[in-house]
């Protein structure tokens, strides 16, 4: 009885050694994927503490805190401390820079345009003919106005063409006749000789030269830049003397003709519903 136990138990035990075996290499195949996960994972990185930079201040020159300023003695104003850590690094080139604003020229002083002598108006252009007894201004009512000039200032004996200095005068009074002044009124040139007969070629009689003379003072006029459709031309001859051109016994009388030789330059007021 007692050989039958020992022999059922030896047979327990060997049947149960394999077990250890196994446990053993299980315990093998733990460590090994243990050992080789722990290589297989990266070491993650270790935060570096921030460098420092040190911020060196700006030693001020012994003057400035010595005796040679001119307020010496008032109380300094502190500096604002530094803090030293972890201070960003800033690059001077960088866009948060403001960008250095161009030299802008200073601009140049404005020049004065020299003052242009102004024309004189037709009371002074009178007034400066009549010193010569050549020229007179007549208002009649509020709608005519003549001017009147001694024709020896713009033409020679004989002649329709208009002299040097007759232009200056004329040039001036077309000024004023292109102002806004007169820019409602018809203007008629009007033509007067003496009764000194004339025959020549160019002209047969005062008729023409008469008609001549105020067609030379219009077509000046349209040269200055009055327009053709304010501007008349009539010769009168010697029918409108302003004085008799001689004595009862029929002698001239120079002066009388020297003036009734003479253009009349006649302003009329237009009403606007008559206009073109």
């Amino acid at each position: 009885m007692r050989h039958r136990w020992q022999r059922t138990r030896e047979r327990v035990s060997h049947a149960d050694d394999w077990l250890m075996t196994y446990a053993d290499m299980i315990t093998l195949l733990l460590c090994f994927f243990a050992i080789f996960l722990s290589l297989s994972i990266p070491k993650q990185d270790i935060p570096k503490k921030a460098q420092t930079v040190p911020v060196e201040q700006p030693v001020p020159p012994p003057d400035a805190l010595e005796g040679n300023l001119p307020f010496h003695g008032m109380p300094q104003a502190e500096q604002p401390p530094v803090m030293e850590g972890n201070l960003p690094f800033h690059d001077p080139m960088s866009a948060d820079q403001p960008a250095e604003k161009p030299a802008v020229a200073a601009p140049a002083p404005d020049i004065a345009p020299a003052p242009q002598a102004q024309s004189p108006s037709l009371p002074e252009i009178v007034d400066h003919m009549k010193e010569q007894g050549a020229a007179n201004l007549e208002q009649k009512g509020d709608r005519i106005t003549t001017l009147e000039m001694n024709s020896a200032a713009f033409f020679d004996s004989g002649s329709a063409e208009l002299s040097t200095s007759g232009k200056s005068i004329l040039k001036d009074v077309a000024i004023n006749l292109k102002s806004d002044e007169f820019k409602d009124y018809q203007i008629t040139v009007e033509g007067h000789t003496d009764d000194q007969p004339i025959s020549t070629f160019q002209f047969p009689s005062n008729w023409e030269l008469s008609t001549a003379r105020a067609a030379a003072v219009v077509h000046f006029f349209l040269d200055q830049g009055i327009p053709a459709r304010k501007l008349r031309a009539a010769g009168y001859a010697d029918t409108f003397p302003k004085a008799l051109n001689r004595d009862a016994s029929g002698h001239a009388i120079p002066e009388n003709q020297a003036q009734n030789r003479r253009v009349v330059i006649k302003l009329e007021k237009i009403e606007k519903a008559e206009q073109p």
